[in-house]
């Protein structure tokens, strides 16, 4: 969460929880909790769904676990599944990761994932970094 905007009190978890659920009611796809197929407990989440860059309707993907599961291979392998839903199921013509510049980690992910930089964007008001899988947005 650290790179998220921190841990969120009772009234932002619930916000956030009604936020993705009316985001599944629209477009049938959203926020996964992920779990340790062995014991069944959480170990992290994945994320497609839509987000405003610049005043364009994308769809991004987005993953996090908890601390025990980095280093497993589990980011890359969760990012290239989001991406294949969106791309394959969902079909759209591209999917976004964002990231901040200095999230070194992310980035190898989103690039192990298929996701290919391409430019510096003002996310939430801070410098952010946007990746992309899929044809390239057209100009309007």
């Amino acid at each position: 969460m650290a790179h998220l905007g921190g841990v969120r009190d009772e009234a932002g978890t619930r916000s956030y929880f009604d936020m993705n659920m009316a985001h599944w009611e629209q477009h049938g796809f959203g926020l996964w909790m992920l779990r340790d197929g062995r014991g069944g407990g959480m170990i992290g989440r994945a994320v497609l769904r839509h987000l405003d860059v610049d005043g364009v309707d994308e769809v991004e993907t987005g993953y996090g676990f908890l601390p025990e599961f980095w280093g497993r291979g589990l980011a890359p392998e969760v990012a290239r599944a989001c991406v294949g839903i969106g791309l394959e199921r969902v079909e759209l013509s591209s999917v976004v990761a964002v990231t901040l510049p200095t999230n070194v980690a992310s980035r190898r992910v989103m690039e192990k994932a298929g996701l290919r930089y391409e430019r510096e964007i003002s996310h939430q008001g801070i410098s952010h970094l946007l990746f992309r899988v899929g044809q390239d947005r057209p100009t309007s």
